[in-house]
């Protein structure tokens, strides 16, 4: 089971519900241009923000990073992690205790490295 798969379980257990941001993750692999791409990841950081935090990492963050490797190009790939470690900034500079801050950052360091290599 992926990472994903299993930070979706734990959100369904705690009565959460994560359809609408898999929807939205989903619809932006349809896209074909900027502007739209843009338009959805707005309203997928909207809606992401409604959820509650389960683990160390920003589901939204991972459900794109995921979805990342399914893009239709490089440049929407880049986007799409360009998104995901935004996120996962942002909810790593939310934490509240230095450990909570060391674990949120080590989904920041993976993107990174993943943006690395999307070059």
């Amino acid at each position: 089971m992926s990472e994903l798969e299993l930070y979706r379980r734990d959100i369904t257990k705690a009565g959460g519900n994560t359809n609408e941001v898999d929807s939205l993750v989903e619809d932006i692999l349809k896209v074909s241009t900027p502007p739209e791409l843009q338009a959805l990841l707005q309203q997928l950081d909207t809606q992401a923000s409604r959820l509650d935090c389960f683990r160390d990492c920003d589901y939204a963050a991972v459900a794109v990073q995921f979805a990342a490797e399914r893009a239709l190009n490089a440049a929407t790939r880049r986007r799409l992690l360009e998104f995901a470690l935004a996120r996962a900034r942002w909810f790593a500079s939310c934490a509240t205790a230095g450990g909570e801050g060391l674990a949120r950052s080590v989904h920041v360091r993976e993107l990174v490295e993943l943006l690395g290599n999307a070059a």
